[in-house]
């Protein structure tokens, strides 16, 4: 039996560019119009604290076969600790044999914050210059890094709670190479600067809105990636009601939207008219119509077949290049 690899962070962060990811789940998404990914809703188990999430998928072409298993406990963030950990298991496609296990809280961020970008790319005006985002977390920085290579980005906002947050995410990325372009990073003392750029990023642990639609311009797209329930949102009913389009990874998604289930119920119509994004990217490369003026908004969970892509976009880089350490059980 052919040994597994055992990829840590410092692996990924040598094999992912996030151009190549970005292609990647583009033909992951097309591939899921088509019906190709067998990917059941996810399983969760909770303690006091936190909880623990599994997303298996089998599928794609060339075939694929893998399972995340992640943690969140939002109270480590006091402790200095990671909030989301985790890891993910490739297999053989073809006999069930263990193929990678590698770091899955790594994946989780480039994957979140490369189809968020995606979307960007494929519902925002070409013309967007500005990047306002709301959360300094983890995710902020790596949806800053990515929104840079769909957009033209020159002014960055962020807004957080602690403004030493804020400050510290903005330091860690001035000077980086792929973000020269940027002219201005502004640190905001409130939620509405940002929610008026061109682009806008809600990456909070808010379970009630803290961006309202009437700060949106009337060409904003929003993406908010942070309220995972039904029951928990991070934009307001009013948002959603200006959007011109609403989109979500797949109907499944749907379920789990909070910031568009907690609109339907004050501002009935909206669920209805929800739009998935490999049906928008599919009429894309078809050459259908450019994106429509107007508001939009994507919301994004998480849905399991973006993690295989990427995991197997990792190995597929790490045999080439001989990253890695083999291992074996047996």
């Amino acid at each position: 039996m052919t040994p597994a690899l055992l990829l840590s962070r410092p692996d990924l962060e040598s094999l992912l560019d996030f151009g190549p990811v970005l292609d990647r789940l583009q033909r992951a998404f097309l591939a899921e119009r088509r019906g190709e990914w067998d990917t059941p809703r996810r399983i969760a188990a909770h303690t006091h604290d936190g909880g623990l999430l599994a997303m298996p998928c089998g599928g794609g072409d060339p075939a694929a076969l893998g399972a995340k298993l992640v943690t969140t406990f939002p109270k480590n963030s006091a402790a200095g600790l990671p909030s989301v950990s985790g890891l993910y298991a490739l297999f053989d496609p073809r006999t069930g044999a263990p193929e990678a296990v590698m770091d899955g809280a790594y994946l989780t961020l480039v994957r979140t914050a490369c189809v968020s970008a995606l979307a960007a790319r494929t519902l925002s005006s070409p013309a967007s210059r500005s990047l306002g985002i709301l959360g300094a977390g983890a995710q902020a920085g790596f949806h800053i890094r990515a929104f840079a290579r769909v957009r033209a980005i020159e002014t960055v906002r962020v807004w957080s709670r602690r403004r030493d947050q804020a400050e510290s995410l903005i330091a860690s990325l001035r000077g980086r190479p792929e973000l020269a372009g940027i002219r201005s990073w502004e640190v905001c003392d409130s939620a509405e600067a940002p929610s008026r750029c061109d682009l806008v990023v809600t990456a909070t642990s808010a379970t009630e809105a803290v961006l309202h639609g009437r700060w949106l311009s009337p060409h904003a797209h929003v993406t908010p990636i942070g309220a995972h329930t039904r029951h928990t949102r991070e934009i307001d009913a009013e948002a959603v009601s200006r959007a011109a389009r609403l989109v979500v990874e797949t109907r499944d998604t749907l379920l789990e939207a909070g910031d568009f289930q907690r609109a339907e119920t004050e501002a009935p119509g909206q669920v209805g008219r929800v739009e998935t994004l490999g049906d928008i990217i599919d009429a894309a490369a078809a050459g259908g119509p450019p994106p429509r003026p107007g508001i939009t908004i994507f919301k994004s969970c998480g849905v399991a077949f973006e993690d295989l892509a990427v995991a197997s976009l990792i190995l597929d880089e790490a045999r080439k290049r001989g990253a890695g350490v083999p291992f074996a059980f047996a």
